[in-house]
């Protein structure tokens, strides 16, 4: 992995601070000379800084110095940084994130349905197939789910489905704690999930996109459902740890 940059180091430490509410929306963030001296580096690389802080649609660049944008405003790029600031991740965030991607998945995988052409028919029900025959761990579980999610995207013929592809990349896929709560999830019941993924077969076979999209939304819902009583214990855990330290002393 090569080494972080001066100018990334720094764009990430005020990235974090915005998304704790050190600064609020409007505020203006410290000078490039105070920065500066403050990381002990050139105002030039302040200045790129706040350009990373620009394009992820944080901070502004106006005559007087950078300002911190409003949140809502932020490329979708910020999402992953909202999940890795906190150990457990936001659980209102998370699930929010989890509930996009549902909707996203649904609406791709009736498009590519609708418009696959043979071989890409073709991939998805080896997707498909590959995942029903198997009892699959997260990582197995979750490179299938990527994959057929880009062979929907690919075959719908949709460029802007495709950037929204890059940008809603489901969470879970390194090491973070949001990373750990996702493996951590239990299974769905795997009769539950044969179900949709047979219905989903038939329906790519039939290029039937109402049928595809929604099984694969119920899909998306179970395993948001698991995610999220993950979530619950993971959020319990500290609490019941300084209870039981509490009932101890």
């Amino acid at each position: 992995m090569p080494p972080i940059s001066q100018d990334s180091s720094i764009a990430a430490e005020l990235r974090d601070d915005i998304l704790r509410g050190h600064y609020r929306c409007g505020e203006r963030l410290p000078s490039e000379r105070d920065l500066a001296q403050r990381f002990n580096v050139h105002r030039s690389t302040v200045r790129e800084a706040f350009k990373r802080l620009e394009q992820l649609g944080v901070a502004t660049i106006r005559p007087g110095g950078a300002r911190v944008a409003p949140l809502e405003e932020a490329s979708l790029d910020i999402v992953e940084h909202l999940l890795a600031l906190d150990d457990p991740p936001d659980l209102e965030i998370l699930d929010q994130a989890l509930e996009a991607m549902t909707g996203f998945r649904a609406m791709a995988a009736r498009l590519g349905t609708e418009r696959a052409d043979a071989d890409q028919r073709a991939r998805m029900l080896s997707i498909l197939d590959e995942m029903i025959a198997m009892d699959l761990e997260h990582d197995d579980r979750s490179r299938l789910v990527e994959e057929l999610g880009d062979c929907f995207v690919e075959a719908s013929g949709n460029m802007v489905l495709r950037l929204m592809r890059h940008g809603l990349r489901s969470p879970g896929g390194g090491a973070s704690s949001a990373d750990r709560l996702f493996k951590a999830a239990p299974k769905p019941k795997r009769e539950d999930v044969e179900q949709h993924l047979f219905r989903l077969s038939v329906a790519i076979k039939h290029a039937d996109g109402a049928i595809a999209s929604e099984a694969v939304y119920k899909l998306s819902c179970l395993f948001r459902q698991t995610v999220r009583q993950q979530s619950n214990e993971f959020a319990e855990a500290p609490a019941a740890r300084a209870a039981e330290g509490g009932a101890r002393s």
